[in-house]
């Protein structure tokens, strides 16, 4: 009766699909995933990664199941300005599923999430960070701890070229219990990675903190820089 009144959606592009599919056949054939094996310091299949094994001292490697373009990015874009919250139980499988390939070795203590200001989490009603981490905390059996807290507003990153970007989340997080990620690796969860400014800057409080690593995990990774064209609108 449920899936009458209101028939299930694909998570990605909103067309009506069948009761327990979450994904569309156009969809799951059109997704761009990212190939294995992938970079640990960008994300990236190693195939397109121009990372040059450039990364932070904080975060001790990033992964993602899908390149943020075409019906991925689609889905995304329901999931944070479209008010679809059920997209991020779904992209939270890939991502779980993405962790278990990519961190197959690393025994995770909790997963946690970037946090949004208080404003922010009111406009859009949910943080969508929050969501994915909670389904992949849920998959992989661990705990979805919030450890973070966004002290203010910024400029959204989207607005920002690349290279204000790490400027523009410069001591902008604290944690909110240090006794709480003491000596604990840590699984931090974001919608999306572009020059990753702030899943690294998240990173530094945590290790500041007390965290013994710290494991970066979205649900999708922007194209390097030689594969982009257009107008950048991520964030």
């Amino acid at each position: 009766m449920r899936y009458i009144l209101f028939p299930r959606r694909c998570a990605l592009c909103g067309a009506v699909v069948a009761p327990g599919t979450e994904i569309c056949f156009r969809c799951e054939e059109a997704a761009h995933r990212v190939p294995t094996p992938a970079c640990p310091y960008c994300g990236c299949g190693r195939r397109d990664c121009v990372c040059e094994k450039r990364h932070s001292r904080f975060t001790a490697a990033f992964a993602s199941p899908f390149y943020y373009t075409g019906v991925v990015r689609k889905g995304i874009r329901r999931l944070k300005f479209h008010e679809e919250p059920d997209v991020a139980s779904v992209l939270g499988r890939e991502m779980a599923l993405c962790a278990r390939r990519e961190y197959a070795d690393v025994r995770f203590d909790l997963v946690t999430f970037v946090p949004m200001t208080r404003r922010e989490k009111r406009e859009r009603r949910y943080n969508q960070s929050e969501l994915l981490a909670a389904s992949v905390a849920q998959e992989l059996r661990l705990p979805c701890v919030p450890t973070l807290e966004k002290l203010y507003e910024t400029n959204r990153q989207r607005s920002l070229d690349h290279r204000r970007r790490s400027g523009n989340v410069f001591g902008v997080f604290e944690t909110t219990d240090p006794q709480a990620i003491r000596g604990k690796r840590i699984l931090l969860c974001d919608d999306l990675r572009t020059t990753g400014a702030t899943l690294t800057e998240c990173a530094k409080m945590l290790r500041i903190r007390g965290a013994c690593e710290v494991f970066c995990l979205t649900a999708a990774v922007g194209y390097p820089k030689k594969k982009r064209s257009g107008k950048d609108d991520t964030e």
